[in-house]
This record gives structure tokens, C-alpha cells and sequence, in this order.
């Protein structure tokens, strides 16, 4: 996870003060410009911070998966009737429920003038 957010508050000047009347505009926004170019840089930070975490929980995923894959590959390897019995059983079962599920919506795509008529008469 990443780290939380403690202080956002920055050491320079922000823009919770008045500007000064004496007409040094350039000044104030030279400061203005330095404060969002640190804030760039601190937000450039963190996102890189967080793409480091990211990519390596992603290649600790991508080991396990392929520890499991071969793991599973080498079950079935050992034991190729065990495992052709298992995907007939679970292709058996998908087909019965994909069966049943067909006839029973069959009987409630009736037109809908055959369900308004059978209603009234």
C-alpha cells in the first residue's frame, strides 16, 4: 500500500495570502511558478514510488502463477485418466445446467400478445 499523506504544507508561500500592492507581480509569480514545479516534482515522485510497488507485486504474481501452472501441468501429467474423467464430469455438468436453464426460458419467450390474450380469455 502506499504511504500516507502526513503534511502537504510546503516551506514556501502559497496562495493564502494577499499579493503585495507595491506592484512586484513578476516576483510573486516567479514564486508561484518555483511552488508548482516542486509540487510537480513531489508528485512525480510519488507516482514513481508507486509503479516501483506496483511492478514488483506484479512479478511476485507472475512467479506464483507460473509455480501453480506447472505444479497443475505435472498433476496432469501423472494422471491423465483421473484428470479426463474430471473434465467430463465438469462439461457433463455445464451441459445439464446450460440445458435447464434453456428450458425453462423457453416456456417465457411467449410473444406478448399470446401471454395479454391468454389473460383476457
Amino acid at each position: 500500500m502506499a504511504d500516507p499523506v502526513t503534511s502537504l504544507k510546503t516551506t514556501t508561500t502559497s496562495f493564502d495570502h494577499e499579493p503585495s500592492n507595491s506592484g512586484d507581480y513578476g516576483n510573486e509569480i516567479g514564486r508561484l511558478k518555483s511552488e508548482i514545479a516542486s509540487l510537480r516534482d513531489m508528485i512525480a515522485n510519488r507516482g514513481g514510488e508507486a509503479y516501483d510497488a506496483v511492478a514488483k507485486r506484479a512479478g511476485n504474481a507472475v512467479d506464483y502463477v507460473s509455480e501453480e501452472a506447472s505444479t497443475v501441468a505435472d498433476t496432469i501429467r501423472e494422471h491423465p485418466a483421473a484428470t479426463t474423467t474430471v473434465f467430463t464430469l465438469i462439461g457433463a455438468l455445464g451441459f445439464a445446467i446450460g440445458y435447464a436453464v434453456a428450458t425453462a426460458a423457453a416456456d417465457s419467450k411467449q410473444a406478448w400478445y399470446q401471454r395479454y390474450l391468454n389473460d383476457r380469455f
